[in-house]
């Protein structure tokens, strides 16, 4: 008996010691273990992990179309040969370095729509408010809003995710922002935290209703027994906070596409992984709707945009069911947003080669309306994220964010307003931080507080 006891020991010991050192090991590197759970279900994220080279400032950054480096790349031989003997010859007159785009490149007073431009850009922290002109006239900026410095138990302090992702501006200066981590916190035009929200696995989107009802894409990375139940997967949430963040409805987005008649689009769903990758919510309020308006969409409901599946459709909150839906005039889309005549403008990042479009259309039929797809001269392609904006005079802007640049096109399609983030790295200036926003603000909502 002793002898069965002390062979039994020779296992049961060491097996504590190693899942002891096993647990210890976990706790020290779990920021580099989660790390490397969400690369692999990132792997249908907007920036594709093949591109992203291990050399990248800290940021969200993308090779350039405009640096010095691809001038060159550009250059025949001869070009090339010539540029070298030009260089060599350091007396000759007449000789400058190809400029590289940045800030305001093209601006036409007379037909842009006049306005400010809250800037979201991925190089690091902190939301600008630029006019027409480049001129930075305010910055909203607090350190302390961090994924550590507000939630410093959400992951291990070893991943430098910590810039701005989303912001909602109050005509009084207040600002409502989600970082790049999943947290949500309200400053007010001097910066000062006014809340924050406990909830932190927010991400890509937030929009708000008339109420101060906040609205976001939640996710959940764990196994879901009805879909993949031996699989992890990072599952899709309708998020909503009330207006001191505080979190009220929590709605599973592949419940609500499973128990409709849209169903079988889940076939397009990658085996595992983000599974729907939505990256937009919009709320449709009653105001955003003409009157005696008989289209499909209803007041009180959500947009939804599912970059997997190539899906946009429109969710009733209080059915919990979705009522509307459309998959196949776009691939990889961002920001369906519904405008003042009921009709839809949708980013359509891939579905037309490499070139990306803009294309709207009426919900109620399909008709394609309207669409922008740049040109030769200039060139528009975002393979992923991106927004639109149509302006009040009928102009659209239109976010091209892994290029950094934004620009206002006429619905002939002119360019009266461009402009490219002048947040630069890399020896040759070859990275362009990520321009995840760039919204046109009208002078009148700004106007009484900005100083």
């Amino acid at each position: 008996m002793k002898t069965s006891s002390k062979r039994l020991s020779k296992f049961i010991i060491p097996g504590i010691v190693f899942v002891v050192i096993i647990a210890i090991a976990g706790f020290k590197y779990r920021g580099f273990i989660r790390q490397k759970m969400l690369d692999v279900l990132h792997s249908f994220d907007d920036s594709p992990a093949e591109v992203v080279e291990e050399t990248m400032p800290p940021g969200a950054w993308w090779p350039a179309r405009t640096s010095i480096s691809a001038e060159e790349n550009n250059m025949t031989e001869a070009e090339r040969e010539q540029l070298e003997l030009l260089r060599s010859l350091g007396y000759l007159s007449g000789y400058e370095e190809a400029p590289v785009q940045m800030s305001v490149t093209i601006y036409d007073t007379t037909r842009a729509c006049p306005g400010y431009n809250l800037l979201i850009s991925g190089h690091g922290p902190g939301i600008s408010l630029m006019d027409m002109n480049g001129e930075i006239v305010h910055n909203w900026f607090n350190s302390e809003v961090s994924l550590y410095g507000i939630w410093p138990n959400a992951q291990d302090q070893e991943l430098p995710i910590d810039f701005w992702l989303r912001a909602l501006l109050a005509d009084n200066g207040d600002i409502t922002v989600m970082i790049e981590s999943g947290g949500i916190v309200k400053l007010d035009k001097d910066s000062n935290i006014l809340w924050t929200s406990e909830y932190n696995g927010a991400h890509h989107d937030i929009d708000v209703d008339a109420n101060g009802n906040i609205y976001v894409i939640g996710r959940d990375i764990h196994i879901n027994e009805e879909y993949y139940p031996d699989k992890y997967i990072s599952e899709d949430y309708i998020c909503i906070l009330d207006s001191l963040g505080n979190r009220t409805h929590w709605i599973s987005t592949l419940d609500v596409l499973a128990n409709s008649k849209y169903a079988p689009v889940l076939r397009r769903m990658p085996d595992g992984g983000d599974v729907l990758h939505c990256n937009t919510i919009e709320f449709i309020g009653s105001e955003m709707l003409p009157e005696n308006y008989d289209g499909p969409l209803r007041p009180g409901s959500v947009i939804l945009s599912f970059r997997s599946i190539d899906l946009v459709c429109a969710v009733d909150i209080e059915e919990e069911s979705v009522y509307w839906a459309e998959s196949d005039m776009w691939r990889m889309q961002h920001h369906p947003t519904v405008l003042p005549d009921g009709t839809m403008l949708v980013y359509d990042n891939q579905g037309y080669g490499e070139n990306s479009t803009v294309l709207q259309f009426d919900p109620a039929t399909n008709e394609l309306l309207w669409y922008y797809r740049g040109s030769e001269d200039f060139p528009f392609y975002s393979v992923g994220a991106g927004s639109c904006q149509r302006l009040p005079n009928g102009n659209t802007v239109i976010i091209e964010a892994m290029m950094g640049r934004a620009f206002e096109v006429t619905p002939e399609g002119d360019i009266v307003w461009e402009y490219y983030n002048p947040h630069r790295a890399g020896d040759n200036l070859d990275l362009i931080a990520t321009l995840f926003d760039a919204e046109r603000i009208p002078p009148e909502q700004i106007e009484s507080w900005l100083q």
